[in-house]
């Protein structure tokens, strides 16, 4: 992992990389600013999100200069790129929040501003990756 993401919640057991998940596991990290490969929290006020179900409003970045922000999941096994829930948890998590996104991003608003040089993003997985019956039984 880069030195420039902090794992918050859920945290590994010692020893070991993996992480265990539900589908109901909030995941949080802090992502450092200063610690970037380039100097970007100079010119970037903060990121801005996917719009998901669990993001509350939206947000006005007018004037802001921001950085987009988007996890890629690809299964451990067969390296194939995930990016929908399968139809079993679509029916399940549509019922909630309308059209469901694999990864539901949590917070308050669309942008999430840099606070004493961290952006803390919080998000949960919508679907398990062994639900579509591709071989693979974790993300990366």
């Amino acid at each position: 992992m880069p030195d420039w993401i902090t794992f918050i919640k859920p945290l590994a057991r010692e020893g070991e990389s993996i992480i265990l998940l539900r589908r109901d596991t909030l995941i949080a990290f802090d992502i450092n600013f200063e610690k970037l490969p380039r100097p970007l929290f100079a010119v970037h006020s903060g990121i801005r999100i996917p719009s998901t179900g669990s993001v509350k409003n939206y947000a006005d970045p007018t004037g802001n200069t921001l950085l987009d922000f988007r996890i890629r999941l690809y299964g451990a096994t067969t390296k194939r790129r995930y990016e929908t829930v399968c139809a079993s948890c679509e029916k399940r998590e549509g019922k909630k929040k309308g059209t469901p996104s694999l990864v539901d991003f949590h917070a308050e608003r669309g942008v999430i501003e840099i606070k004493d040089g961290k952006i803390r993003v919080q998000f949960r997985f919508c679907c398990y990756p062994k639900c579509h019956n591709l071989g693979d039984i974790g993300y990366l």
